[in-house]
């Protein structure tokens, strides 16, 4: 489970903390994964969340597992079935997962200042390259959302630095990574998430814009 961060005092009362919790219910499935490859931020603000789809020829576990032991790493890992999802990186170090490694000219190290997010998908060449199959599921639309949530909350980041890792890296990420991910969608359920925790906690659980 997500530990409880100094960041979300206003909800240490325990009928509040139900209540929030109870809303973002799909944050007690995270687990730890351990990943070795992170860096300190060297007192970079967290402004930012950035989203990866993986595009795996592998399975979500191995996956997964690629991203705790390899050089590449991120935050979080979202499955496409339910309850997959792994704490990887902490949040106060950076990650590499939205760098700029081969030195583009206009291309932003966004690592120091961003939490990196990465859903399963599957390889496009498994459906034949027919990427009208590339999805993501319920699951994990409701959870980076209440992840996304969670985040913006505690460390007030605006829902316009949400962003996807072809937005920031076009040069490497021309497939608009994550690729046919539903932002729409996506954004109603974050609508949904902050107008439920104003009705029940107050006017200081609106999504920071």
């Amino acid at each position: 489970m997500l530990l409880i961060d100094p960041l979300l005092d206003e909800v240490k009362d325990a009928a509040r903390m139900a209540a929030y919790f109870g809303v973002l219910h799909n944050l007690i499935f995270f687990k730890q994964k351990p990943s070795t490859s992170y860096k300190s931020r060297g007192g970079t603000t967290i402004d930012e969340i950035v989203l990866h789809g993986t595009e795996s020829l592998g399975t979500q576990e191995q996956s997964a597992n690629s991203l705790a032991t390899q050089t590449e790493s991120v935050h979080y890992f979202i499955g496409r079935d339910q309850g997959l999802a792994y704490i990887i990186v902490a949040e106060e170090y950076q990650a590499f997962h939205a760098g700029n490694p081969k030195h583009h000219a206009n291309v932003e190290d966004h690592n120091p200042r961003s939490i990196g997010i990465e859903m399963y998908q599957k390889d496009i060449s498994l459906f034949k390259g027919d990427a009208s199959k590339l999805d993501f599921t319920e699951w994990q639309y409701d959870t980076v959302a209440q992840l996304c949530y969670h985040i913006c909350h505690r460390r007030d980041i605006p829902r316009a630095n949400i962003v996807g890792h072809g937005e920031i890296n076009p040069v490497d990420r021309a497939r608009n990574e994550p690729r046919n991910f539903d932002w729409n969608k996506f954004n109603i359920k974050l609508d949904n998430i902050s107008n439920i925790l104003v009705a029940l906690l107050g006017a200081d659980f609106a999504l920071p814009r």
